[in-house]
């Protein structure tokens, strides 16, 4: 299973997505991405501008159905993930909130979904517009140390951090790229795993600069899986 994030800063829905394809992900996010219509259980759409919003692509033998929303900020949607190895998955574009802004807004959403993500294995993938680069340095601070800490207690980790053996805040390989220049460069794009699905990573790989320099200012994440029961 090939687990793919990418913020494909808007655009043709068509192109990005068959940019995309060139990674054959098994299950994508894709971040704001324009409307696509809804393909039965293989692709999702969901948002409120038909420019910007968050899709979910699932490739057979896989197939997603969306569920129940709570009441936390957009965007973390959730979805169930059916398959040789089904899971939760909660689909991530950290944004501004006048309550709860980027980062705050998934620690609600984990607080709000806390009874499914413990009773479910869970993914957590998108752009999360955070690192731990920026943490506040106050306790009770919800930063993004403050979330990377209560997935940990929730058996949920970074595959790129645990497959790279790279701390958080200390990424060699930047996911994006502000205002589409080489220089600064940030890690904000993740996909949070069940640590018992640790021992099954083959490979974690970031896009390369040149190599989507034309097609958005961030790079997809895609994560390699060989989950016992799955192909």
């Amino acid at each position: 299973m090939r687990i793919v994030t990418w913020n494909c800063c808007r655009g043709s829905a068509t192109a990005k997505l068959a940019l995309l394809a060139t990674l054959n992900p098994t299950v994508a996010v894709v971040q704001e991405c324009s409307r696509f219509e809804d393909a039965g259980g293989s692709r999702l759409w969901s948002g409120d501008n038909a420019r910007q919003g968050i899709g979910v692509i699932c490739a057979a033998p896989y197939s997603v159905e969306r569920l129940p929303q709570r009441d936390v900020p957009r965007y973390v949607v959730p979805f169930h993930v059916g398959g040789p190895q089904s899971f939760l998955l909660f689909a991530v574009w950290a944004k501004a909130h006048p309550v709860h802004p980027y980062v705050q807004g998934v620690i609600r959403a984990v607080e709000a979904y806390r009874d499914l993500i413990t009773a479910y294995p869970t993914v957590l993938v998108g752009d999360f517009n955070s690192n731990s680069i920026w943490n506040r340095k106050r306790p009770g601070a919800r930063d993004h140390g403050a979330l990377v800490n209560i997935l940990g207690d929730l058996g949920i980790v970074s595959a790129y951090h645990a497959f790279h053996a790279e701390e958080q805040g200390s990424e060699s390989r930047p996911t994006f790229y502000f205002r589409w220049q080489r220089k600064p460069t940030y890690h904000i794009d993740y996909c949070f795993i069940p640590r018992s699905w640790l021992s099954s990573v083959q490979a974690v790989e970031v896009g390369t600069y040149a190599g989507w320099a034309k097609a958005s200012d961030h790079r997809p994440v895609a994560v390699d899986l060989a989950l016992p029961g799955t192909a």
